[in-house]
């Protein structure tokens, strides 16, 4: 499979760039490339600023202007476009225990049902920056993006979308946007219980 990590850049939330900060000692998109490098043919990283991402073994692109700082939106249409054709396994960059276990899955259900894209549901939320897309769907990004949308969920009301429901309680689609969340990213690694933040 082909695997596309949006790295974005400084969130507004976070305050900093979240694919840069480190939990158990290493930087979240090292976890992400190191959990999901065995099983990608490419990795592909869409970032704001690539030359802080040199030291990956992966092809590092950014947007085109006409999309730049349109959000995640853009960024998939980026490495979709790049990979042309094919299952692609989409993966935020602020998800520090994503497992490539779920992301196969994902994909092996992609191959299956041949719908444009999969994306999980966990307890109720919509996950799709861990998600399984047909690089076919890039014309689509993009004409969702030139008509002034920039939701992911703009894009997926377009496609044949496969909704995929986990029912067990799984860290994988856990994401961390504030500061307390990543302090508690700490804690989900030393295997504390998750609790409501």
């Amino acid at each position: 499979m082909n695997t596309i990590i949006l790295a974005g850049g400084k969130s507004s939330r976070m305050g900093q760039n979240k694919a840069l900060m480190k939990v158990g000692g290493i930087r979240v998109i090292d976890r992400i490339a190191a959990e999901f490098g065995p099983e990608s043919d490419q990795m592909i990283v869409v970032a704001n600023d690539p030359a802080v991402y040199k030291h990956m073994d992966a092809v590092i692109l950014e947007d085109e202007p006409a999309f730049k700082g349109q959000g995640p939106l853009a960024g998939i249409y980026t490495g979709l476009k790049e990979v042309g054709e094919g299952p692609c396994l989409i993966v935020a960059c602020d998800m520090p225990f994503v497992s490539a276990g779920l992301g196969r899955e994902l994909v092996s259900i992609l191959k299956r049902s041949d719908r444009d894209a999969v994306v999980p549901i966990h307890e109720g939320r919509m996950h799709p920056l861990l998600a399984a897309y047909d690089a076919r769907v890039s014309d689509i990004a993009k004409k969702t993006l030139e008509n002034g949308k920039r939701s992911v969920r703009a894009l997926l009301d377009l496609m044949d979308v496969e909704y995929f429901t986990i029912k067990e309680e799984v860290v994988d689609v856990w994401n961390m946007n504030t500061m307390a969340e990543y302090k508690h990213a700490e804690k989900l690694l030393k295997g504390e219980r998750k609790n409501d933040l």
